[in-house]
């Protein structure tokens, strides 16, 4: 009988979408990427942003039924990790499916939660992570309580409904709670119980096997080895290999981000001259004193996500769409300071848009937005060899992801005119799922390091520089991008 290829799956958690990626552990080559729909977000005027994990769940099952299938039968899973966005907090029941909603990253009810918090352990922001969350659903949502084995974050919820262990996953040791720390957050002032707390593990530990259930769902055999995982900025620096100083990621997600690999003490440079809409932080801890510096970009990829969708909904042939956007002309867009300005300008001018200006407008402003982040640090010194591109950033939106296999090199050659500078396109174009692919041959044992692993998976396939005479126009573009 001829022996079976190990392979690794991964899980990424996006805003609007799930990805699974199975990769053959020995060479770190894709066998198989899919995709789906993660679900729809439910907001309100009184700032609820939920959304249902149980949909999530049928999502995964789909995409990873669908992935086994292309990546055939001749091979074994070896490990499993997940990766998902945040601060986003999941109430569990003990068989791992979702006891209520879960409060997305966006959710802002527990602002007065957040604010006491930082004032009784001195720390805020991704510091807190969901515990602000978990204590605002325990005082407001007394019957799910009932039924909440555990409050998670995405991606450890993932990881307890493929293993039933629940653990806190992070390497941030300023996220570390001591056990002064527990006993406040335990204590009336905290507002808080063990459910909110669970033991704290490194993200590529090895934390159980694949339990019945969900072996019984995905189609994956009792006992694969499951791996703790991290959220998908950190997976994504992971995947496009950013223990090397000077490299960039562009995601261009639903919320779209950017971060950039630099030495410690350039990063600490960096925060006291520019600051600002920046933020600067450790990398994984494997990496060493690599520090991260980067940013959000507030719905990026959903505004791009939007516009293919109306094309799509309107006729648009994709393939044809995307041959159209490639060969537009620079600026031809008109997105000038953003996509609503877009609209403004071609309706005095007496102009009507077609789908493919749309689209071209909605590209130009993900990577404006990139641009105009970066370029304070940028003329601070901050050192930026390449971008790597994912997901979004790369063309490879949800919308023509099934039908647009192959993106137009005009697509990416955008980012690279517009920023600058040479973008990389990897040979796995979602780098939180290559992360996170990387994590689980981490637990699994079949990797060394970290730094291991991400060399083997993050494999960049081409490398695109800036057109000559692209730098005049977009220094034009991005000077009207910021004034806006």
């Amino acid at each position: 009988m001829t022996p079976k290829r190990g392979a690794l799956l991964a899980i990424d958690l996006g805003s609007t979408a799930v990805k699974v990626l199975i990769l053959d552990a020995e060479s770190g080559r894709p066998l198989a990427l899919t995709r789906r729909a993660s679900g729809v977000a439910e907001s309100s005027a009184s700032g609820a942003v939920e959304q249902d994990p149980n949909v999530w769940w049928e999502a995964i099952r789909s995409a990873v039924g669908e992935a086994l299938k292309v990546a055939g039968p001749a091979i074994e899973i070896l490990g499993i990790a997940a990766d998902g966005h945040g601060p986003t907090l999941v109430p569990v029941r003990e068989d791992g499916s979702a006891a209520s909603a879960a409060l997305l990253w966006r959710d802002r009810r527990a602002a007065d939660d957040d604010a006491q918090l930082t004032a009784l352990l001195g720390r805020s922001g991704w510091l807190l992570a969901e515990l602000p969350k978990a204590r605002w659903f325990l005082r407001e949502r007394a019957t799910a309580v009932k039924e909440t084995a555990w409050l998670l974050s995405t991606w450890d919820a993932l990881a307890f409904r493929l293993s039933g262990e629940a653990v806190a996953s992070f390497w941030d040791p300023a996220r570390a709670l001591s056990p002064v720390h527990r006993a406040l957050l335990l204590g009336e002032s905290g507002g808080l119980d063990e459910r909110a707390l669970p033991p704290e593990v490194f993200p590529g530990t090895r934390i159980g096997t694949l339990r019945a259930s969900a072996a019984s769902d995905l189609g994956v055999p009792v006992g694969v080895p499951i791996v703790s995982g991290t959220n998908d900025g950190m997976a994504a620096v992971i995947g496009a290999g950013l223990m090397h100083l000077a490299r960039g990621v562009d995601v261009g997600g639903a919320a779209g981000g950017v971060g950039i690999a630099v030495a410690k003490e350039t990063a600490e440079r960096i925060a006291r001259e520019v600051g600002g809409a920046l933020w600067s932080g450790p990398a994984p801890a494997p990496f060493g004193e690599i520090r991260i510096i980067g940013g959000a970009l507030g719905g990026t990829g959903l505004a791009l996500d939007a516009a293919i969708a109306a094309a799509l909904a309107g006729g648009s042939d994709p393939v044809e769409l995307l041959d159209v956007v490639a060969a537009l002309p620079l600026g031809a867009g008109g997105v000038h300071g953003g996509l609503v300005d877009h609209e403004v300008r071609a309706v005095e001018a007496g102009e009507q848009r077609s789908p493919a200006h749309r689209v071209r407008a909605a590209i130009e402003h993900g990577a404006l937005a990139v641009a105009a982040l970066l370029a304070p640090a940028r003329a601070a010194g901050l050192p930026l060899d390449e971008m790597w591109l994912s997901g979004p950033a790369t063309g490879a939106t949800s919308g023509l992801y099934v039908t647009q296999r192959s993106v137009p090199r005009g697509i990416p050659q955008i980012r690279a005119n517009l920023l600058g500078l040479p973008v990389v396109l990897p040979r796995i174009p979602e780098a939180a799922a290559a992360g996170s692919a990387a994590l689980a041959g981490l637990g699994a044992g079949l990797y060394a390091t970290l730094s291991e692993a991400a060399e083997l998976i993050a494999v960049a396939e081409e490398r695109i520089d800036p057109e000559a005479g692209s730098s005049a126009v977009a220094a034009r573009l991005l000077e009207e991008f910021s004034r806006s």
